[in-house]
């Protein structure tokens, strides 16, 4: 079987990770590169010869590649994203898909007319202990959802963001929700199904730039479940992400990978993921096994034609989601997502 040759857009910190993802399975081949300084291109290649590009479109048009991964600063992903699509390229792109709703429905509504294999990082649904909570829920097993609880007790230097100016900027998604916490969110909404109503409240407490780094938020589900996510990188010195689920049969509690706590009586614990790195203090931690069956499954979608565990619908309901629960805190009411590009994803 061929190899899937990848073209890899905004070779950055994102990007390398990708690129030993792609280069540590068989399946893969790193074939091009668009953007970044030399340094970064060179990081990228890692000895290989693989020819670099000035920008998205001097690759798609010159570049022998079946798919792109789209690695940009989250506010610039809908332009690359749709020129891949409009060059026949299948696309994978970094969380979030965008960060305004009326982009990623764009996205959406491009991705099903093409019929190419588009989809989203959002490795966290792959970990084996969510896939088994999850397939448990679908069943039954697990009895009647009643509350998620979420948080993310991060935290992030100045230095950080000093780094890469686009993570204190609102309009690439800087904010702790939609830099930190959209996993945790994703994996909500997976979980439990879709969001009516949300009401937040945002707030800068530890850094000196204009953008949220604490978020909180009341979630209601369409089924009656109720749901809490706290999400912030102002809480030193940071503790593993954690996940909790309540249903009339009992609960359960992860941190970050690990089940810490099973209390369904009849019911087994389901086996742990191991070695997934944590990134509450640093965001190089996390290492690339999350990205490494990210690209598995997406190389599967696309040689079985399904589609990926992640798609740009699902994308496009996290976003929405964030822009609820900022409208709801800006406006200081509860606000449903369903309004939010409600119109935009069906349209044209």
């Amino acid at each position: 079987m061929n190899r899937l040759r990848i073209g890899l857009i905004g070779p950055g910190a994102i990007g390398e990770t990708h690129a030993r993802a792609i280069r540590a399975l068989d399946e893969t081949v790193l074939s091009a590169i668009a953007g970044g300084t030399p340094e970064q291109i060179a990081t990228c290649r890692n000895g290989e010869d693989v020819p670099a590009f000035a920008t998205p479109e001097a690759m798609l048009a010159n570049a022998a590649i079946d798919a792109v991964v789209v690695c940009t600063p989250s506010g610039a992903h809908h332009d690359a994203a749709l020129a891949a699509i409009e060059a026949g390229r299948h696309v994978l792109v970094e969380k979030p898909l965008c960060v305004d709703p009326a982009e990623a429905a764009s996205l959406v509504r491009a991705a099903e007319r093409s019929q190419l294999t588009c989809g989203v990082v959002s490795q966290r649904r792959l970990e084996p202990q969510h896939q088994a909570i999850k397939a448990l829920l679908d069943e039954g097993r697990l009895g009647q959802p009643r509350l998620i609880e979420t948080a993310i007790h991060w935290y992030r230097s100045e230095a950080y963001y000093a780094e890469k100016p686009w993570r204190s900027a609102t309009e690439h998604g800087g904010g702790s929700l939609f830099n930190q916490g959209v996993h945790n969110l994703d994996l909500m909404l997976w979980l439990f199904g879709a969001v009516t109503s949300v009401q937040g409240k945002t707030a800068t407490l530890g850094h000196a730039h204009a953008v949220e780094d604490t978020t909180a938020a009341l979630l209601s589900f369409a089924s009656g479940t109720l749901g809490v996510i706290v999400t912030s990188t102002a809480l030193p010195p940071g503790r593993p992400a954690m996940l909790r689920l309540f249903t009339d049969r009992g609960s359960c509690e992860l941190a970050n990978d690990s089940i810490v706590r099973w209390d369904f009586a009849d019911v087994a614990e389901p086996p742990s993921a191991a070695g997934v790195g944590s990134a509450a203090s640093d965001p190089k931690a996390i290492g690339i096994d999350g990205h490494i069956a990210q690209w598995r499954d997406f190389v599967g979608a696309i040689r079985e034609r399904r589609p990926p565990a992640s798609t740009f619908r699902d994308g496009f309901e996290a976003a929405r989601l964030v822009e609820a629960i900022y409208r709801s805190a800006g406006e200081g009411r509860a606000i449903n997502p369903g309004e939010i590009a409600a119109e935009a994803i069906d349209a044209g």
